[in-house]
């Protein structure tokens, strides 16, 4: 075990909707275990370690705004972190950005806050904001000198998310990316040992995003899919299955008016399963009944809506197990009643999956029990919410299991 580490978490809270290149990841001392991703959205996170005998660890990243956004030569911000966790003497922070934010919107503001104390194993939280802001180090809060200085919220998106206190392999998960980032970052885990466990996609304002969740760990082959068509999404699932692929992730979601869909595949030996999408509410009631008479259990469920009408796709695989339920077609007060009955009755929940029907939130959700580990959920979060309560819950030791993304409007 280090001697010292340095839990970096980043969040950027600029009005731009651009992602931010990663420029610099220089360390002065120690070895990094978590390295920052090369594009970032909306947040992101590393971490550095010492490696030596009484060592710390030190290090700087830098993001820019690249001037090709722009069609300029200059890159239009640039932010700089620091952090000094020695082996000796208090943690030390210190950031800066370019250009530098005034009264009327214009330029970037950036701050910290997290600990400064003695403590071996630190963590901070870098904010980059549009316009003139400062961060009081100690507490978090943010105080801008114009109106409009934090992003609400920075990327239109509403987040459902399950988090789990269990011990396992390293993991990474990233919201809010557009197809070019997850591609982009997939690609960048792929190369370093992580596996995708989980996808969510969603529309904002005509645009596709993507949630992910990836682990750094040995297991089958794999095979992922997004910005699939209604046509080439069968094509893909036909040609998987035919060569020993199982389906165990899909995700629903309108894109230029028709539905497209992101997607896992394992080859894996298994039980016998079941898939369907682009079902309506009433012909998943019929196969969900049909189904369940003939043995098999609902593991994964996608709500999306396409015009205006809600739709669904599902996963069931014909295993006995323990008891389970599960809903779909909820509104936010009928799920919130359902998910306190279900816990009042013992049932823990294994997924949830939050999608918009016109101006209306609808929930689909699955719990079983028992589900004997401690475990937190949210839904309806805007981005900046859930990146707090990403961080805040990570602190206590829990790890992200299920996320979906949804449109606020």
């Amino acid at each position: 075990m280090a001697a010292r580490s340095t839990h970096v978490f980043f969040q950027n809270r600029t009005r731009t909707n651009v992602a931010l290149e990663l420029v610099q990841q220089d360390l002065d001392h120690g070895v990094w275990s978590i390295r920052p991703g090369d594009l970032v959205g909306f947040s992101d996170e590393w971490e550095s370690e010492s490696n030596g005998f009484l060592t710390g660890t030190e290090g700087t990243v830098s993001f820019i705004i690249p001037a090709a956004e722009f069609g300029t030569h200059t890159p239009q911000m640039k932010v700089v972190m620091h952090w000094d966790n020695p082996f000796v003497g208090s943690n030390s922070y210190s950031c800066s950005v370019e250009p530098a934010g005034d009264t009327e919107g214009n330029g970037f503001s950036v701050g910290f806050f997290g600990n400064k104390r003695m403590e071996n194993d630190a963590e901070v939280t870098f904010v980059l904001l549009s316009g003139k802001c400062s961060i009081n180090p100690d507490n978090g809060e943010i105080a801008c000198t114009q109106a409009g200085g934090l992003s609400s919220p920075p990327d239109g998106g509403l987040y459902t998310g399950i988090w789990q206190l269990k011990e396992g392999a390293p993991w990474q998960a990233r919201h809010g990316m557009t197809s070019t980032q997850y591609q982009q970052i997939f690609i960048q885990m792929l190369n370093t040992g992580f596996r995708l466990v989980h996808v969510s996609g969603y529309d904002i304002n005509g645009i596709d995003r993507y949630a992910a969740i990836w682990e750094q760990r040995e297991g089958p082959p794999f095979e992922a899919r997004h910005g699939l068509s209604a046509a080439e999404y069968q094509q893909a699932f036909d040609q998987l299955i035919s060569e020993g692929y199982k389906l165990v992730k899909v995700s629903g979601y309108q894109l230029n008016n028709s539905d497209h869909y992101a997607a896992i595949w394992e080859q894996v030996d298994s039980n016998p399963w079941q898939a369907r999408h682009a079902l309506t509410a009433d012909q998943y009631q019929k196969v969900f009944d049909e189904l369940l008479n003939q043995g098999f259990r609902l593991i994964h469920i996608s709500g999306y809506a396409v015009g205006g009408q809600d739709f669904y796709a599902g996963i069931w695989e014909q295993i006995p197990g323990a008891e389970w339920q599960a809903r779909h077609r909820l509104t936010a007060d009928q799920y919130q009643q359902t998910f306190d009955q279900m816990l009042a009755d013992g049932f823990g929940l294994r997924q949830v999956c939050g999608y918009k029907v016109g101006d209306v939130d609808f929930y689909a959700a699955i719990w079983d029990k028992p589900l004997d580990i401690p475990w937190q959920a949210r839904h309806r979060l805007d981005s900046t919410k859930y990146q707090q309560t990403f961080n805040e819950l990570l602190r206590q030791g829990f790890r992200l299991v299920d996320v979906s993304g949804y449109p606020e409007r």
